[in-house]
C-alpha cells in the first residue's frame, strides 16, 4: 500500500491526454575514442549505446553505426563491460523542459463513473463538471509527465486492467476501506503479496491524504484531502484545493509494474519529485524544477529558505531495506532530495542519466531473477519426478534385497548340508545340489540434486529485491565511496543555495534467518 501524509496546503491544479506537447533540452554523449575491431582496424567514434549483442557508435560525421559486440577487440569489449556495470551503456533520451496536454479534453460518462483515455474515476458522491475536468487533467498530465521523463518508464495499467482506476470517497468510507486493506495486508494470500505493504501515516488514518493499493490496483482519495466544497448536492473543487496528493498517488499508480522492483525510496522519491515540479492546468514545468523543490521544502516540509535540510545519509538511503521505511516525513524528504539529486545534479549535463541507468539495471536484474526463478521451479518439478521415480526404484531394490537375503540364507543352508554330506562320505551323486550363488541386486544410481537446488537448499529465504538492488547500486555510485557520495550531494545542493545536513545514522538491521521446515525443496515464490 502506497500512502501519503496530508502535509500540503499549496495549490497545484489538476490532468487528459489529447494533443501532447513536450519541449526537450540537449544532452552530452560519451567522448570520442579510438575503437578497434577484432581484425585490427580502427575508427574514431563516440559510444551511443550498447547491449549484449550490439554497439551503436556515432562517427565524426554524425552518422551512427551498429557494430556486433563480438567484432570489437577484447580491450573494447572489456571497456563496454565496465561501462555496463554502472549502466553507462544505456541510451538515455533528452530531459523535457516541460510537458503539457490539451486542457480542454472532457471526461466521458457520469454521474458517478467517468473515463479518460487512461483512467476510470468512481465517485461515491456526485461531483461537478469542474471537479472531474480538473481531476482528469491531473491524472492524464501526470501520466504524460512520467512517460516523458527519460527514465525508461512506459506506464501501463496492471495486468488484466484496461485503465487505471481511482475512487473518490467520503472520509468515513475512505477510513473503512483503508483499515480493511490493512487487514488484508496482514493476512496475505498464499505466496505473499506482490508488493510489500508500505505507506505514509499507516498508523494514523486521519493523516492519510490518499493511497495507492497495488493489490487492488486502485487509488483511493478522500474528498476532504482535496479541500473540496459542496455545490448544491455535488462535490466541487475550490481554487485553493491541493491536488499534489493526486499527483503523488497517480505516480505510484502508473508505475505499478515497477513497484515490486524499485526500493521504496525510489518510488516515493519519484512521487514526491513529480508533486514538487511546478504544475498548472495540465503542464509540468521541469525547467523550473529547482524553484519547485524550494517551494516544496518550505510549504510541504516547513523548511524556510536558509534553514538546513536534514535528510538521511544518501548512501544509507540507497542501501535501506523496505522494512526500514517508516513513512515519517523525514523519509519522504530524504527520498525527494536524493531523487532530485540523481535526476538533476549528479550528471547535470545528462539529466536523469543516473536514475535511468539504475532503473535499467533493476529491470535487467529482474529479468535475470525471473529467469532464475523459472529455472529453479523447472528444476524442482523435474527433480520431484526423478525423486519419485528414484524412490520407486529404491522400493524395488529393497524388495530385491529382501529376496536376495532369503536366497542367500537358502544357498548357505544348502552349502552347509553339502559340506556335511561331504564330510560324512556321502557319494557325490547323492549329495544335495547347491546351485549357483545368488546375485546381489544392483542399487539405483545416486539421485543427483541440481546445482541450482543445492544453492538454495539451506532453507533460508532469498531476498531477490536485495539481489537486484546490489546489482543496480553501482549505477548510482559509479565508483564513488559512501562518504564521497554523501559529500557530493551536500556540495551539489549548496550550489543551489540549499544547505543539507544528515540525520543520525540508523542502527544496522540484522537479518533473521528462516529455518527449514524439513519438508524438502520447494518452488520459489518470487514475491515480485
Amino acid at each position: 500500500m502506497m500512502g501519503r501524509f496530508l502535509m500540503k496546503s499549496v495549490s497545484r491544479l489538476f490532468v487528459v491526454l489529447g494533443v501532447v506537447s513536450v519541449t526537450v533540452t540537449a544532452r552530452a554523449e560519451h567522448p570520442v575514442r579510438t575503437w578497434k575491431s577484432s581484425d585490427g582496424r580502427t575508427i574514431e567514434a563516440a559510444l551511443v549505446q550498447a547491449d549484449r549483442t550490439n554497439v551503436i557508435l556515432k562517427l565524426r560525421n554524425g552518422r551512427e553505426a551498429t557494430v556486433p559486440l563480438e567484432r570489437l577487440s577484447e580491450e573494447d569489449r572489456r571497456h563496454i563491460a565496465t561501462l555496463a556495470e554502472t549502466g553507462r551503456t544505456l541510451r538515455v533520451g533528452p530531459m523535457p523542459e516541460e510537458t503539457k496536454i490539451d486542457p480542454n479534453l472532457p471526461a466521458e460518462g457520469g454521474p458517478k463513473v467517468y473515463t479518460t483515455r487512461h483512467f476510470t474515476f468512481e465517485c461515491e458522491t456526485e461531483v461537478t463538471k469542474a471537479f472531474i475536468s480538473e481531476a482528469s487533467r491531473v491524472f492524464e498530465g501526470t501520466f504524460e509527465a512520467v512517460r516523458a521523463l527519460p527514465l525508461g518508464i512506459d506506464p501501463k495499467p496492471a495486468e488484466g486492467e484496461t485503465r487505471f482506476r481511482t475512487r473518490f470517497l467520503e472520509r468515513g468510507t475512505f477510513v473503512n476501506e483503508f483499515l480493511r486493506n490493512r487487514e488484508e495486508e496482514n493476512t496475505p494470500p498464499e505466496g505473499g503479496p506482490a508488493v510489500a505493504p508500505t505507506g505514509a501515516g499507516t498508523d494514523n488514518v486521519a493523516n492519510v491524504a490518499g493511497v495507492y493499493i497495488p493489490r487492488r490496483k486502485e487509488v483511493l482519495v478522500p474528498y476532504s484531502s482535496l479541500g473540496v466544497s459542496m455545490s448544491g448536492s455535488k462535490v466541487s473543487l475550490r481554487r485553493s484545493s491541493d491536488t499534489s496528493t493526486l499527483i503523488h498517488e497517480v505516480t505510484h499508480q502508473v508505475m505499478h509494474e515497477w513497484l515490486a522492483v524499485t526500493p521504496l525510496w525510489v518510488g516515493e522519491g519519484l512521487a514526491e519529485y513529480l508533486s514538487a515540479v511546478p504544475y498548472q492546468n495540465g503542464r509540468f514545468e521541469f525547467k523550473n524544477a529547482a524553484a519547485g523543490l524550494k517551494e516544496a521544502l518550505e510549504q510541504d516540509f516547513g523548511i524556510a529558505e536558509g534553514r538546513e535540510v536534514m535528510i538521511h545519509r544518501p548512501h544509507e538511503l540507497v542501501d535501506q531495506s523496505n522494512a526500514a521505511w517508516t513513512g515519517v516525513p523525514q523519509d519522504y524528504l530524504s527520498a525527494l532530495m536524493l531523487t532530485y539529486y540523481f535526476i538533476h545534479l549528479d550528471q547535470p549535463e545528462k539529466p536523469c542519466a543516473t536514475l535511468a541507468a539504475y532503473l535499467a539495471l533493476l529491470r535487467d536484474s529482474r529479468e535475470e531473477v525471473e529467469n532464475h526463478i523459472s529455472e529453479h521451479n523447472r528444476a524442482v518439478r523435474e527433480f520431484e519426478e526423478k525423486r519419485l521415480a528414484y524412490n520407486e526404484e529404491v522400493g524395488k531394490f529393497n524388495a530385491a534385497l529382501t529376496a536376495f537375503k532369503a536366497e542367500v540364507d537358502a544357498y548357505n543352508g544348502r552349502v552347509d548340508t553339502y559340506n556335511t554330506q561331504l564330510r560324512n562320505g556321502v557319494p557325490e551323486g547323492e549329495r544335495i545340489e547347491v546351485g549357483a550363488e545368488p546375485v546381489a541386486p544392483t542399487p539405483p544410481a545416486d539421485l543427483e540434486v541440481p546445482e541450482i537446488l543445492r544453492a538454495a537448499g539451506d532453507g533460508r529465504p532469498v531476498d531477490f529485491l536485495a539481489k537486484m538492488k546490489n546489482t543496480a547500486r553501482p549505477a548510482l555510485l559509479r565508483g564513488r565511496g559512501n562518504e564521497q557520495l554523501d559529500q557530493e550531494v551536500v556540495a551539489a545542493f549548496a550550489g543551489m543555495g540549499i544547505e543539507v545536513g544528515f540525520l543520525p545514522s540508523a542502527q544496522p538491521q540484522r537479518p533473521v534467518p528462516m529455518p527449514s521446515d524439513g519438508t524438502g525443496i520447494k518452488p520459489i515464490n518470487p514475491g515480485i
